[in-house]
């Protein structure tokens, strides 16, 4: 057997296998772009609290991760056929910071400072709070644009 058979019959082997694709991976609160090889009628999300996904132009999607965790998502042409069915992770946002303190857990995201964001597993109060001192912000914001 030559060199040229073993190292053939290795890339053949390689070639034959099914490609395993990595998953996908997005951070929370973030949003990543994936593009298709062909339109997609329908995308559909494993487990929706996890992320979600909007088809912009049929083959350009935008997939945002909600909160930690593993799902699968989807993508199907107009004739029902399979485009991806694809693994999706969704990973921490590498700036955030979870402080345990007792029972207690608080979260932040840091930049050149900290400031309190809410957080899946936060304690009630702190998260409530930020929640709405958001609402009422957009809400101000929502008041000045109809102006």
């Amino acid at each position: 057997m030559t060199i040229k058979t073993i190292i053939l019959g290795f890339i053949l082997s390689i070639l034959a296998a099914p490609a395993i694709a990595e998953p996908f991976q997005v951070a929370v609160d973030h949003a990543k772009i994936l593009r298709l090889s062909r339109p997609a009628a329908s995308v559909i999300i494993g487990n929706p609290a996890i992320a979600d996904a909007t088809v912009h132009d049929g083959q350009m999607l935008f997939i945002t991760g909600k909160t930690f965790g593993s799902t699968n998502f989807i993508a199907i042409d107009n004739e029902g056929k399979t485009i991806i069915n694809r693994s999706l992770q969704v990973l921490p946002a590498d700036n955030r910071l979870t402080l345990h303190r007792g029972g207690y857990q608080r979260s932040y995201l840091c930049g050149d400072g900290c400031e309190p964001v809410p957080g899946i597993g936060d304690d009630t109060e702190a998260f409530d709070r930020i929640m709405t001192q958001r609402k009422e912000k957009a809400d101000e914001g929502t008041a000045a644009a109809s102006e």
